[in-house]
């Protein structure tokens, strides 16, 4: 039986690969490259992030800041991209903030996880 935490892990890794397929998908039909783009940048950044984990497996101990700015400025350009170019564009968004906040949560769940292993050992 899989652990809460390798499920967990497997349901961000597979919304994140469905969100950056989406932003590939975006850069290559005629709409504005920063949709495409910045969704990309919300998705992407915390699926290299897990990726590389899953490559060289080490403890995370302090909450990767530097993902997480990525992650919200791919937002921020996809908020700019449907200021620019028209609400209709804004459906982009959910996935984007979808990324961004399963992100967070993920992080923050795996951080306080940690915590209580320490505390019990």
């Amino acid at each position: 039986m899989l652990e809460w935490r390798c499920l967990a892990g497997y349901a961000l890794l597979a919304a994140l690969v469905a969100a950056s397929i989406l932003a590939g998908w975006l850069l290559m039909t005629p709409r504005p490259a920063m949709l495409g783009l910045g969704l990309g940048l919300a998705s992407g950044a915390p699926l290299l992030f897990l990726l590389y984990q899953a490559a060289r497996p080490r403890p995370v101990q302090q909450h990767p800041v530097m993902v997480s700015v990525l992650s919200g400025l791919g937002c921020v350009v996809v908020m700019v991209a449907v200021q620019r170019f028209g609400e209709h564009h804004q459906w982009v968004l959910l996935p984007g903030l979808g990324a961004l906040g399963s992100w967070m949560a993920y992080q923050r769940w795996i951080l306080r996880r940690q915590d209580q292993v320490r505390e019990s050992a």
